[in-house]
């Protein structure tokens, strides 16, 4: 994507309207808990491994890989996470480069994982843990800038990406239960 010329004092950038983001960024950083950004889920069983997870007017399917006997209709949990740390450096780039000026023309990201031992995860063994232990995130981008100031950029958005800061933080859970009869 390329710059687009303003249009009435609005400058738009790889699709964004820069005026329009600065403004809503405003006027959420101005909302008393805003930084705090609350989130809700509800993640219901469908039977088998096919779970349908809902997110504000948003739903979709988790399922896990036929060789476990699940019909393979959707990509598993881990799989989520993976594509959502994707998802979150592309948002992060896209608006970081763009409050910059800086045009994209195409942009993409690989990311490659490997778990600690998901046989932990299955009951088949008791070392390790089940989590991912490596990510190895690679950006491929054309863009009008040079590249110390794509590095630069890219260097901010890891740093700023709230997927990544809750994959390398410590993250309270407090698991509950509520048994019907």
């Amino acid at each position: 994507m390329t710059t687009q010329p303003e249009t009435q004092d609005h400058q738009i950038v790889n699709g964004l309207d820069i005026t329009a983001v600065k403004e809503a960024l405003a006027t959420v950083a101005a909302a008393p808990g805003a930084s705090r950004a609350p989130k809700t889920s509800r993640v219901r069983w469908l039977g088998g491994f096919k779970i349908k997870a809902l997110v504000r007017n948003h739903e979709f399917v988790v399922d896990e890989p036929a060789t476990f006997t699940a019909e393979d209709t959707a990509p598993n949990a881990m799989e989520y996470v993976l594509g959502a740390l994707g998802a979150c450096f592309i948002t992060g780039f896209v608006l970081n480069a763009s409050k910059q000026g800086i045009a994209i023309r195409n942009l993409e990201v690989t990311l490659d994982a490997d778990q600690n031992n998901v046989f932990t995860f299955f009951g088949l063994s008791d070392e390790g843990h089940p989590g991912f232990e490596h990510i190895k995130a690679k950006l491929y981008v054309q863009a009008d800038a040079d590249e110390a100031t794509l590095q630069a950029v890219w260097d901010y958005t890891i740093q700023t990406s709230p997927v990544v800061n809750s994959l390398t933080r410590v993250v309270t859970i407090q698991p509950e239960i509520a048994v019907f009869p």
